[in-house]
């Protein structure tokens, strides 16, 4: 469909750093070829304030998308909001990449199938699930993986496969404690704890950290706040398991008091426990001052 079969693929972050020269150095490579195609993945990276060489570099490559039509074609690709930037730079982009193919996020029936073919490809077809690879457990991870669907960072098939991660990482903690208290578990089988974590009341209580916050002197009506915040987070486990949409909350707390009342105490167990109930999102915790 070209006059020439050349490729070359590169980054938005790579051209802005080699400038202009680099990327002309790229498109002569193409030319020689006698045509071809340019990959620019993270297009987006061309414009802002992190690249300042990148601007010039978006330019050039207007004026050679005008200047080589039917010899070389140019392929963008990046994130949705990150790209809408990127063709607000010049509007003689939109006319030179007329074309837009939008990829929109994996629906949970998708993330099911997917989660699927993941188990089955990693395990070639030996592991079983609890309830069935498509069954309710595997569904309640598939859901909560599927709310994040729209916000930043949420990152489709990368986000399942840190998801399944988690559960190989779970089933290996709970296979060496097993074999600890003198049981046979078996390799091949991911359990209900494994996929979706253990039920979050028994969580808290193994939590070393609540321990501690509990068995500090006082504090009745802040144990009291946590603990129904607790309590509302067992029930969305309830229905979860029921397959009814969760309550809406939020983990964020404030810790107010004077000096010595123990409040940066309180709230480091508080995000410890957090991290202990496994209901971060990446499994860890930071302490920081302003």
């Amino acid at each position: 469909m070209i006059t020439g079969d050349e490729f070359v693929e590169s980054t938005g972050s790579k051209l802005g750093n080699e400038g202009v020269s680099g990327t002309e150095k790229l498109l002569d490579k193409i030319k020689k070829a006698g045509g071809g195609a340019m990959f620019i993945d993270e297009a987006y990276q061309l414009v802002g304030q992190q690249n300042v060489g990148g601007g010039q570099v978006l330019d050039f490559l207007l004026a050679e998308m005008e200047n080589n039509v039917g010899k070389i074609v140019f392929i963008l690709a990046g994130y949705d909001k990150e790209m809408e930037k990127f063709f607000e730079h010049n509007p003689g982009l939109t006319s030179r990449v007329p074309h837009r193919l939008q990829f929109n996020d994996y629906s949970d029936h998708e993330l099911l199938h997917m989660f699927e073919h993941l188990v089955f490809k990693k395990y070639s077809g030996r592991m079983q699930v609890e309830d069935g690879i498509r069954g309710l457990y595997s569904r309640v991870a598939i859901r909560r993986l599927g709310r994040g669907r729209g916000k930043d960072g949420f990152g489709n098939a990368r986000a399942l496969h840190n998801l399944f991660s988690k559960m190989a990482d779970r089933q290996a903690v709970r296979i060496a404690r097993d074999r600890k208290n003198g049981l046979r578990p078996d390799d091949m089988f991911l359990v209900k704890e494994d996929i979706i974590g253990p039920e979050p009341s028994q969580a808290m209580l193994n939590s070393p950290s609540w321990k501690r916050l509990n068995d500090m002197i006082g504090l009745g009506s802040v144990k009291t706040s946590i603990q129904t915040l607790f309590d509302v987070i067992t029930e969305n486990y309830e229905r979860e398991l029921r397959e009814k949409e969760p309550v809406q909350m939020s983990l964020n707390r404030c810790f107010l008091g004077n000096p010595g009342t123990g409040k940066t105490t309180v709230a480091k167990l508080y995000g410890e426990t957090l991290k202990d109930m496994g209901l971060l999102s990446n499994g860890e915790g930071e302490r920081q001052s302003s």
